[in-house]
């Protein structure tokens, strides 16, 4: 089994997902003229759904219940939720078989905006490139890691 620490699951989920956007497409900037999205349609879009990474992907849960999986090792638990201004975020702990304690909470961010026409766009927090949310290619309806979450929860002991 291949390890891999916590930090660099983090850092790796960062570039993959982030760096290049959700759905692999150009970044843009940010569309203009543009306003906050609605913190309601955000919650709508992603409650309930499974987010797909390149090499993973996180479940926006009821009552603000978020997890994730990450390659062949980590898994996180953790909450979520949406600001006034629109901004998607969750707090999470990664955790590894191999660091099953791990105590910090990592916390990512995506900032959403509706465009003229109500095309929603979003960022991660940590870098300028904007992306057309594309919710038939990223959103899947329901718990679609909920196997894989419970294989590697049961293999850090949660």
């Amino acid at each position: 089994m291949k390890t891999i620490s916590i930090k660099a699951c983090v850092l790796a989920v960062g570039v993959a997902v982030f760096g290049i956007g959700a759905h692999g497409t150009a970044a843009d900037p940010k569309p203009r003229p543009s306003k906050p999205a609605d913190p309601n349609a955000i919650v709508a879009l992603y409650l309930g759904q499974t987010w797909t990474w390149s090499k993973g992907g996180s479940y926006w849960g009821q009552g603000g219940k978020f997890a994730a999986i990450w390659e062949d090792q980590p898994v996180a638990d953790g909450k979520w939720y949406v600001t006034t201004r629109g901004t998607l975020c969750y707090e999470a702990v990664w955790l590894t078989p191999e660091s099953p304690t791990n105590d910090e909470i990592t916390k990512l961010c995506w900032q959403h905006v509706a465009d003229e026409d109500g095309q929603i766009w979003q960022k991660h927090h940590e870098n300028n490139d904007w992306y057309i949310m594309d919710v038939a290619e990223d959103l899947t309806r329901g718990n679609t890691i909920q196997k894989e979450l419970a294989k590697r929860r049961r293999a850090v002991g949660l």
